[in-house]
């Protein structure tokens, strides 16, 4: 393809895009890649480009959240759904970013921005999402609640070493045994002992909106969060590349966000 025809099929989509998110009720933004700087920006985001200006500190725009983040707490909008399409620079390349941001999220409003984005997705790729990977990190804890074990647990969880779990955990144990079976097992073997959990109920209504005939639904305690920030439910979906079409989670409590992979996820 040239660079004339990716230009404008990126500018396409991002005009398709913008206009769904303009149709469903999300507030559209545009602001301006240079933006003060704070170090809280840079525990969340450590790429950020920074530099000085007029003894003010500035960074360019790494990521749309904390951007939203700031200028909803700046300007206290009534707002509580964001739709973005531009451009972010993350260790020093540059690349296009469109998603959402919403405030005060319900169960049902995540579910249902999630089910959009993956209709959306699979409208102009022509294809279904291949696989939805998702967890939330908060099964984890109740892990360490209900069997009494070390947060250290988690770093083993993580990197799913399974010889060391056995050896501190013993081969009878559930979390052993969940992480030692196929991922594709892991959903009803967590089930079996966590269902009746707000955390896993929410984890199975999304699952039963999910066409698994065409997607592959996988919980996965050892997936880890793609943002530093994500404090709840979070996920990636594939099509058929290594890089995730579409990725998100939970953070500040009740907000939830999702990102639309526009270089090379699959649609362009």
């Amino acid at each position: 393809m040239t660079n004339n025809k990716f230009i404008l099929q990126r500018l396409a989509l991002g005009e398709k895009y913008m206009g769904l998110l303009d149709e469903t009720g999300y507030t559209l933004v545009d602001m301006n890649m240079i933006e003060p700087f704070s170090m809280d920006d840079k525990y969340h985001h450590p790429t950020s480009v920074v530099f000085e200006r007029s003894n003010a500190m500035y960074a360019i725009r790494s990521d749309w959240t904390r951007t939203l983040l700031n200028f909803n707490s700046n300007f206290y909008s009534d707002d509580t759904r964001f739709g973005y399409f531009g451009p972010v620079v993350r260790e020093n390349e540059s690349f296009y970013q469109a998603g959402v941001e919403i405030y005060k999220a319900e169960e049902e409003d995540i579910i249902n921005a999630l089910l959009m984005h993956m209709n959306f997705v699979e409208e102009c790729a022509k294809t279904s999402i291949k696989t939805l990977v998702i967890n939330n990190d908060q099964l984890i804890d109740l892990f360490i609640e209900k069997y009494n074990l070390p947060d250290t647990m988690r770093q083993l969880i993580y990197t799913k070493n399974i010889s060391e779990l056995r050896e501190l955990l013993g081969k009878n144990h559930d979390l052993y045994k969940i992480m030692s079976a196929k991922v594709s097992d892991q959903f009803k073997m967590v089930s079996s002992i966590f269902g009746d959990t707000e955390v896993m109920q929410a984890i199975a209504h999304l699952k039963e909106k999910i066409d698994e005939e065409e997607t592959k639904f996988i919980l996965d305690l050892s997936f880890r969060s793609p943002q530093n920030y994500y404090n709840g439910l979070y996920f990636q979906a594939f099509l058929n590349s290594n890089s995730a079409i579409l990725s998100g989670g939970e953070y500040n409590s009740n907000a939830f966000g999702i990102a639309l992979n526009l270089t090379d996820g699959g649609i362009l």
